[in-house]
């Protein structure tokens, strides 16, 4: 008897910033240790005024403001008309683990899936993944069969003690500083600190249908944006599974920070 294990993979874009300018330019106009300042305008008058109820932003004295669109081309001209942030994932789609786990000797199974992600937001994004249920792999049709979550907290290599059986996944974006501190190691069989990001080195599980970041990326992307690689691993040590196809459902959501 074997266990046929498929993972669907989602991606939601979610823009959270309305700060940062929608071209290709990574520039600023000010900056200093606390702050930077995306644009200004220096227009005889205009500005921002807020209350306990509302804020009010405009300006005077601008020409030739407006959104301008062809089929070749978009343009936000003027101080308040740029600032947008563009934002969007790419999802994987269906991956089927390889190979079928026989369900009485056990095995281990294996997946990546990759989404990439393109922001042009100079304070970059962050990315995280959920299960869309308690145990995120489970058998289609029987709930009450599935791979235990591989624990949540990262932990330095893989391992899956005799009679277990776990579905878990670790983390490799394509710049190594973009992966989240959790994720780091410190090459010494400790996850959580230290700079090092081995591949394939942090691995974990998924905290019911909580949320987990995996990624957090401080600039914008260029134009071809980040491949963002999640590996997958399942597997059964003797566990005596139930023969069918298991599944797992995971979104990955991305916003700029």
């Amino acid at each position: 008897m074997k266990n046929i294990l498929k993972i669907t993979l989602l991606g939601t874009a979610v823009i959270l910033s309305n700060l940062i300018f929608l071209n290709s330019l990574n520039a600023y106009v000010m900056q200093s240790t606390n702050f930077q300042i995306q644009s200004d305008d220096l227009s005889p008058s205009g500005g921002k005024w807020a209350s306990v109820n509302y804020i009010f932003k405009d300006t005077f004295g601008e020409i030739s403001t407006g959104i301008s669109d062809s089929t070749s081309y978009s343009m936000r001209a003027g101080y308040q008309e740029m600032q947008e942030t563009y934002i969007s994932v790419s999802q994987p789609g269906v991956l089927n683990m390889t190979p079928s786990i026989p369900g009485i000797t056990g095995g281990t199974a294996n997946v990546s899936g990759t989404f990439n992600v393109i922001c042009d937001n100079v304070a970059g994004f962050s990315m995280n993944l959920k299960a869309s249920t308690s145990h995120a792999m489970v058998a289609i049709g029987e709930p009450t069969y599935y791979f235990a979550n591989y624990p949540a907290t990262p932990s330095y290599s893989w391992t899956v003690y005799s009679g277990d059986a776990q579905f878990g996944y670790t983390v490799e974006p394509e710049t190594a500083a973009d992966t989240d501190s959790a994720f780091l190691d410190d090459n010494s069989n400790n996850c959580g600190t230290g700079s090092y990001n081995g591949t394939g080195t942090c691995w974990s599980g998924f905290n019911g249908t909580n949320t987990t970041t995996v990624i957090n990326r401080t600039v914008r992307t260029d134009i071809d944006g980040e491949d963002e690689v999640i590996k997958f691993r399942a597997q059964s040590n003797n566990s005596f599974l139930e023969s069918g196809t298991y599944t797992a459902t995971i979104t990955a959501t991305v916003y700029s920070n």
